[in-house]
């Protein structure tokens, strides 16, 4: 019994390097033929993609695919936020540390509620990831509004690593608790 529970984590998370793998595959694909494709295709692909990966994952799951069904999803939270900065570059959003802050919160938030909608905890691994990667993000972005990376010297690097490391931390912290509450509410008894 406990031999195949070790086989389907392993195969899980197979599944799961997979759908990094072809999200990468989808992003360079995309990336080769970019400044060929008109603007309303480009949206209409990443659309479906996301869709689409959402979709199959949520029909696998299901029908007791659990370990694929989970990588599709995390395939569709990787391909949402692909989906966001690529539609951001289409629209020539503004390219400073605030506009890239405002596009990880924008995909922060949406596979935050994806993974909660779809009862994936995979899925919420990546938001949690990426809610470090917008504390990160925003706080470059306070550093560069209160002119703090002009003027040079250690001092601005020190603090601007403290509130990285300490960012960081509090997303790590933070999503721990969230998750195991979240498991916590989910198991039988």
């Amino acid at each position: 019994m406990l031999k195949n529970k070790k086989a389907a984590s392993f195969g899980t998370i197979v599944a799961i390097f997979g759908s990094v793998l072809i999200a990468l595959g989808v992003a360079w694909l995309i990336a080769q033929n970019w400044h060929q494709m008109p603007a309303p295709l480009k949206i209409f692909i990443l659309l479906a993609a996301t869709s689409g990966a959402y979709t199959a994952g949520t029909i696998l799951r299901v029908r007791d695919y659990h370990g694929i069904g989970k990588a599709l999803l995390v395939l569709g939270a990787l391909l949402y936020t692909l989906s966001i900065f690529l539609i951001a570059q289409i629209y020539s959003t503004k390219v400073t540390f605030q506009g890239q802050a405002w596009l990880w919160l924008l995909a922060w938030a949406g596979i935050f509620a994806a993974s909660y909608g779809f009862q994936s905890s995979a899925s919420y691994v990546v938001a949690v990831i990426e809610y470090g990667i917008w504390v990160i993000i925003q706080t470059f972005a306070f550093f560069e509004s209160a002119g703090l990376f002009s003027g040079g010297g250690y001092g601005h690097a020190v603090l601007a690593s403290f509130f990285m490391v300490s960012g960081i931390a509090l997303a790590l912290t933070t999503g721990s608790a969230l998750y195991l509450k979240w498991r916590e509410s989910k198991s039988p008894g």
